[in-house]
């Protein structure tokens, strides 16, 4: 019983012994070099150089050799250097960044040994990798991780406009690729220095929200620094929603910034991180933790750097003094001349070999290096660093794709993410109809819901898909650039400064301003078209036959042809050859008759004027030529008649013929404007058509001017000039006007194509869904009720005429000539009746009969329309007249013609 504790301890040492001489493997002797206070990038060391050791099929066994430096000392520093060559190392690791100096590589380069970094370190010139060529740096390399930070921003992100802050000289160099998209221009891209704002940080971010209305803030600076700077920007919303952060610094998730995380943070805050390689699901999880573990776990960028240092060059020292055997252990004189020979050989294995083929693997994914040892292939993890909430990973060669979700990764998030929240957008817009108007009633409503439209309807519709919540802004119009102070006003300049996150109303997509806010797809196509006063149709003439000619023409013709008729009367009764015998029959007459009374030469003016002739003419030369120049008479005011009523229907189509922006260009009698300072007259003032460009510097001259401040005005202008001012327009809001007002019309076709969309801020992460929202209301055909329902009346209650062709003349205008054919007939039958009653006073008076039996014969025969020949008595007369009667009676009428025909010659 008492021998057995010496037993136990007898076994113990003699199987020390036996491992110690078991374990033949190499000795390899390292050095590092760290400063006092980097306790964890030590421990991580230690434990890498444990891990390969315990390896029970390594070929090597490394000791390590550590030495620290206080502070920073070039001469110190190349003592200690210097010290560990002596010492017989085969490598030296480090120093981290702290040390400014490159003396550890350059001796590293002139002995052979290779030289191991694992920090950050600014690009060095081509004569710098001549005294680097033993050095590897397994820290990424600032160039690439530039262009990295550059796919995220500009690529993923699509910021265009953000300010870059930055803390140290390698902080700037990360920012290289970011600060040559836009050429440092100010407008785009501004840079700062924490420097420069050390005495007081406030007035870094009063100047960021203030002057710069920044919402996308690059800041790249110390864990420890980080905290103060996030809590201080909470005091200027710099942290509220719609605010966006990109943290580049690689261990910003280190920096403790949940202890601050609360409520106040709203904004998107992401950052970047070296990705890990997966841990495999198949290993046995640690039921003790070391503190080593725990630096690993928390995933320092400088612990698990160095860590995966000495894994490489292990694993490269192996490959290589196995290859090499036997095995040459370095020079230990710091100045000899004759470099260690496996030297290159290791520095070479570790730029070319496989990750693949370490063991034990390393910490973080994707290790390359180029020829001068920098490391230009890693992963990198975007993530959430207030929630610890992967989200993406970007690799070299594949860009940025997003990360599988797993159930380590879900309960890895310690916080509620607060920038997720329903957010709640400032919508600004103005009072225009029907895109955004006051309820009748508004009296009875509170917030938003005093307001409908178009616009209303649309951004309610949006906020359902989108499920947020919207409150309005008002302002005085869309947003008009002035060129004298490159400002901008109304809808623009809200969403410039960030004061609104969305834009609505009668907003026209243009080039210009998309150079300063962004735009969703098109919720609405249009393009310009011409509004114009609707004239009532004038009364109709019925007598508009008499308009090519004056009144007094008119008179003055009359008076003619009554002159010509007395004229040709008294000519004819002196001149000789119009006297004719009666009987052309008799030689040798007793008197003789002149045909050309009041009558016959009324009916040859009447008869020459109308161009129809007569049956008579004159005989003598005076006859003939005053004939002769009453027909050149008629002729000329037959022509000139003709010829003005041609004129005048001319007229009258021109006065109506203003169809097109060609017809308003041409004339001189109606003025033409816009609204001043809107895109329709952007439109015409950078169109290189030669009519639009002839439009804009007639609307430019125009006095009184032709602009207007608004489309309202310009609608008013329009009904109140009543014909002589046209308003160039949207077609929405032309059409929306005409609905309502029948005084209104459109002119012409539609002139170019335009679009509606929202505006919001340039970068504006939410366009994206914004804009997919809008593509799905109208799949829906919900975009095409909202525009009927504002836009048709169904209480128009217009009055509709039929509206003829210029060139023709309506019944009512010649009217007046059928009541003139009326009247010459019914002129014609009263005269008739009265000629018809005197003859049959004159029957009976001469065939001595009643005037009723007369009438009554005379009527009789008159309707007889079959009978062609009149007897000479038609009335019924005795018995005892018989032919003596008749014979009586028929000398009685020859005489009776003879006696009127002589009152008539004389």
């Amino acid at each position: 019983m008492h021998l057995y504790p010496v037993y136990i301890y007898v076994l113990i040492i003699t199987k020390s012994i036996y491992v110690l001489g078991a374990d033949r493997r190499e000795e390899i002797t390292v050095g590092a070099i760290f400063f006092e206070e980097e306790k964890d990038i030590e421990l991580s060391f230690d434990e890498a150089i444990r891990e390969v050791n315990n390896l029970k099929f390594f070929e090597l066994r490394f000791v390590s050799n550590k030495r620290f430096l206080p502070t920073y000392d070039s001469f110190l520093l190349q003592q200690i250097a210097c010290e560990l060559i002596s010492n017989g190392v085969a490598a030296i690791f480090g120093p981290s960044s702290k040390a400014a100096s490159d003396i550890v590589a350059q001796i590293a380069n002139t002995t052979g040994i290779p030289h191991i970094e694992y920090d950050f370190k600014l690009e060095a010139v081509r004569q710098e990798h001549l005294n680097h060529q033993m050095s590897v740096n397994v820290a990424p390399t600032l160039s690439v991780l530039s262009r990295a930070y550059f796919e995220i921003i500009k690529t993923n992100y699509e910021w265009r406009i953000f300010t870059l802050i930055y803390e140290t000289p390698e902080g700037l160099a990360r920012f290289q690729d970011l600060i040559n998209i836009y050429a440092l221009n100010s407008d785009y891209v501004k840079l700062r220095n924490l420097a420069d704002y050390a005495e007081d940080f406030r007035v870094l971010w009063k100047e960021a929200d203030e002057t710069y209305h920044e919402h996308h803030i690059i800041l790249d600076c110390e864990p420890q620094t980080l905290k103060e700077l996030l809590k201080i920007s909470v005091k200027f919303k710099l942290q509220g929603p719609f605010r966006n952060w990109f943290l580049t610094h690689l261990d910003t998730h280190s920096s403790g910034l949940k202890d601050i995380y609360n409520e106040d943070f709203k904004a998107n805050i992401t950052s970047v991180r070296l990705k890990l390689t997966d841990p495999n699901p198949f290993e046995r999880k640690k039921t003790r933790f070391r503190e080593v573990d725990r630096i690993l776990g928390n995933q320092t960028m400088l612990p698990i750097l160095i860590y995966d240092a000495v894994i490489l060059f292990a694993n490269s020292a192996k490959n290589v003094i196995s290859a090499m055997q036997p095995y040459h252990p370095p020079d230990r004189h710091c100045g000899s001349l004759s470099p260690w020979v496996y030297g290159p050989f290791i520095v070479h294995e570790m730029k070319t070999i496989s990750e693949d083929d370490v063991e034990p693997h390393f910490k973080t994914e994707n290790m390359k290096f180029d020829e001068n040892g920098r490391r230009t292939h890693f992963n990198l993890e975007i993530y959430k660093p207030t929630v610890n909430e992967p989200l993406m990973i970007w690799t070299p060669e594949n860009g940025i794709k997003a990360r599988k979700i797993t159930l380590e990764t879900e309960s890895s998030i310690t916080a509620p993410d607060f920038s997720i929240q329903r957010k709640v957008y400032t919508v600004v817009t103005h009072y225009e109809e029907p895109y955004f108007m006051m309820k009748a009633d508004h009296e009875n409503f509170r917030g938003r819901e005093k307001y409908e439209g178009y616009a209303v309807d649309l951004i309610s519709k949006l906020s359902e898909l989108m499920e947020f919540d919207y409150e309005f802004m008002i302002v005085n119009g869309n947003g008009k650039y002035n060129p004298e102070t490159k400002q901008w006003d109304g809808i623009i300049r809200k969403l410039i400064d960030h004061h609104a996150q969305i834009g609505v109303c009668d907003l026209t997509i243009t080039q210009l301003r998309r150079s300063v806010v962004d735009f969703t797809v098109p919720f609405m196509q249009l393009g310009i078209s011409i509004l114009h006063y609707k004239k009532a149709p004038e009364p109709k003439n019925p007598f508009a036959f008499l308009d090519p000619f004056a009144m007094e023409v008119w008179v003055y013709m009359g008076f003619a042809q009554l002159i010509m008729t007395l004229a040709l009367v008294f000519i004819a009764r002196l001149s000789y050859r119009e006297w004719m015998p009666p009987n052309p029959a008799i030689v040798d007459p007793d008197e003789l008759e002149n045909i050309w009374n009041v009558n016959n030469c009324t009916w040859l003016m009447v008869g020459s004027i109308m161009q129809q002739g007569c049956d008579i003419l004159p005989r003598g030369p005076p006859m003939r030529i005053l004939t002769g120049m009453w027909w050149f008479f008629a002729l000329m005011m037959l022509s000139t008649y003709t010829a003005n009523l041609a004129a005048f229907l001319t007229s009258n189509k021109w006065q109506n013929s203003i169809t097109s922006l060609g017809d308003l260009i041409e004339q001189d009698d109606v003025h033409f404007g816009s609204m001043r300072g809107g895109s329709t007259s952007l439109f015409f003032s950078e169109s290189n058509d030669t009519d639009y460009q002839r439009a804009w510097n007639k609307m430019k001259d125009f006095k009184p001017n032709a602009f207007t401040s608004t489309n309202k005005e310009g609608v008013a202008r329009v009904k109140k000039e009543k014909g002589g001012y046209a308003f160039l327009m949207e077609t929405t809001s032309l059409q929306f006007n005409i609905e309502r007002d029948c005084n209104l019309m459109q002119i012409g076709e539609q002139i170019g194509e335009k679009h509606y969309g929202l505006a919001v801020p340039l970068g504006a992460d939410y366009r994206t869904n914004l804009s997919v929202s809008i593509l799905q209301l109208s799949e829906k055909g919900e975009l095409y009720k909202m525009k009927n329902k504002w836009w048709k009346n169904e209480t128009n209650t217009c009055d509709s005429f039929h509206e003829v062709d210029g060139d023709e003349l309506s019944i009512i205008e010649l009217g007046g000539v059928f009541l003139v054919l009326a009247g010459g007939v019914l002129t014609a039958v009263v005269v008739g009746i009265f000629e018809f009653l005197f003859n049959v006073q004159h029957v009976a008076v001469e065939e001595r009969v009643t005037p009723w039996q007369a009438l009554k014969a005379e009527l009789i025969f008159a309707l007889k329309f079959w009978v062609g020949k009149k007897p000479m008595r038609i009335s019924n007369s005795s018995s005892s007249g018989g032919d003596k009667s008749s014979r009586r009676s028929s000398t009685s009428r020859r005489s009776s013609k003879e006696k009127t025909r002589s009152k008539t010659a004389s």
